[in-house]
């Protein structure tokens, strides 16, 4: 099996999951979209500036 940037994204949001409240995953994290995967980062698509910028703030 490859590793893929969905695959990985999919293994963040288990994590993600286990350590915050349902209401916030699905508000802040479900809209996420994993795009690209290289050696040493992963790129995610976000709905819009406010989405990331309050992201970055709070998470």
């Amino acid at each position: 099996m490859s590793v893929t940037a969905r695959s990985v994204w999919q293994n963040c949001l288990v994590f993600i999951k286990d350590n915050i409240q349902p209401q916030a995953f699905k508000t802040w994290f479900d809209p996420i979209k994993p795009v690209r995967l290289t050696d040493k980062s992963l790129s995610i698509e976000v709905p819009s500036k406010f989405f990331y910028e309050w992201l970055e703030e709070h998470y």
